[in-house]
């Protein structure tokens, strides 16, 4: 279709709509700093010119420039070549949401096998076909909850969940009356079990935890999750999907329901995403399940097919009966998550997570033998450590940034009592030269 530009007949009803007076109006809360001068003569750029523009604005990024210890959520892990090989191909990277199954059956496909990994990792019966994000996994978590549990009104998030993605729940569960309270966490990162439990009564829906927490830690969430089924409720398990390589699965755990974020497995850092989100649940709750599944099936020559079944979000049925308002499969990002696993496999995935575990290990042992050093606790752990240098946060990243590192991430800026402390994620990217650098840099 040819793109035809409106008239300025037509601009100006539009602007006289929504009380404008020019388009330039539109774009007032963009800094004029960030504007780039057009003369009224200039008729753009040509494109070999529009590149070196981009190069050129690219080229200020310093992320490239620093060895990076931020965590938090987000994860610098490598990406084996095949996932962009298999993404790029043009019946995956230009796919959408499949409505006519039996025109899909490669797009179905790809979504049937991500939700048989995402069951294989949680050890959970059912998965669905992906959500945008850990965040809105957690906030689609909790409101399945609250529609199994309809004379319940109350949640219990763990205040050490990561706290961007407790902002999200709440502010989903605002509109909705419901009452949440928080399990306080102690000096050591960790929740105490008979201090959540004795949250849970009969108004409870549901409990969310971190596994690990935003700490790193790894709570001991099996006697949570037994206080809340005999209460009638459900346990909410957010984890990060490469910690099943080495600790119990959610299943294992007691939990009725496991989200996460899919994003270390395949998905570039890129500035925050896109990523994809995962919810997985038990057989009995699957009617609650957010979004909407695939399925396997026959045809009438009895060949393997797939369909899309228990549609019940906001584009199949009524906005209000729906269990989701998200209308995305995020299939490509899927597609990524899913290339990762299959290529690292169960004894892959499992020598992933230990080779995470023992290169956080390492570095931490190493900095807790530094004078003036102080770790948070001693509670098992993965990915991630909190430590003290004994100076302000300011301080110390600027130390470590002239040294091209970035230290981690200042937990000041989440718990106020935790001012100070930092946040240290490890990955299998870092060597132990870079380890030791990051010791010697905070020995000085």
């Amino acid at each position: 279709m040819d793109f035809i530009s409106n008239r300025q007949l037509q601009i100006d009803e539009m602007l006289a709509a929504i009380s404008a007076a020019s388009i330039d109006e539109l774009f007032t809360c963009i800094p004029n700093s960030l504007k780039r001068a057009r003369p009224d003569e200039d008729d753009g750029l040509a494109e070999y010119e529009g590149m070196r523009l981009m190069q050129g604005i690219a080229s200020k990024n310093t992320f490239s420039q620093f060895t990076s210890y931020l965590g938090g959520g987000s994860y610098e892990h490598h990406i084996p070549a095949i996932v962009s090989a298999i993404c790029a191909k043009s019946e995956f990277l230009t796919s959408y949401t499949p409505y006519q199954a039996e025109a899909s059956q490669g797009m179905l496909q790809v979504i049937f096998e991500f939700q048989s990994a995402i069951c294989a990792l949680t050890g959970m019966d059912v998965a669905n076909a992906s959500l945008y994000d850990g965040a809105t996994a957690c906030a689609e978590a909790l409101l399945m909850s609250l529609r199994i549990n309809k004379d319940r009104n109350k949640v219990i998030i763990a205040s050490s969940l990561n706290p961007n993605y407790r902002a999200v729940a709440e502010q989903y569960l605002s509109s909705h009356n419901t009452q949440i309270e928080m399990i306080p966490f102690g000096s050591e990162g960790r929740i105490d079990p008979a201090v959540a439990s004795k949250l849970i009564d009969d108004k409870t829906a549901a409990v969310l935890l971190g596994y690990p927490n935003f700490f790193g830690v790894i709570d001991d969430i099996a006697p949570i999750a037994a206080s809340a089924k005999a209460a009638g409720a459900l346990t909410i398990v957010c984890a990060n999907p490469l910690v099943y390589g080495l600790y119990a699965s959610a299943v294992e755990l007691g939990a009725d329901i496991a989200i996460g974020d899919m994003q270390p497995f395949g998905l570039s850092l890129s500035f925050g995403g896109p990523y994809v989100g995962y919810i997985s649940c038990r057989e009995e709750l699957l009617r609650q399940l957010p979004g909407r599944l695939v399925g396997e099936t026959v045809d009438l020559e009895g060949n393997r097919g797939f369909v899309l079944t228990l549609q019940a979000r906001e584009q199949h049925i009524r906005r209000e009966k729906a269990t989701s308002n998200i209308c995305t499969n995020q299939a490509l990002a899927a597609l990524a998550c899913l290339t990762a696993l299959l290529w690292y496999g169960p004894e892959g995935v499992r020598q992933l997570a230990l080779t995470n575990y023992q290169r956080t290990a390492y570095l931490k042992a190493q900095l807790m033998a530094l004078p003036g050093v102080k770790v948070m606790g001693d509670a098992l752990f993965f990915n991630e450590f909190v430590i003290s240098f004994g100076r302000p946060f300011e301080e110390v990243e600027s130390h470590f940034r002239k040294e091209g590192i970035l230290p981690g991430i200042d937990l000041g800026r989440f718990y106020p009592q935790l001012d100070g402390m930092i946040l240290v994620a490890v990955t299998e990217t870092k060597t132990r030269k870079e380890l030791d650098r990051y010791v010697q840099v905070a020995s000085h």
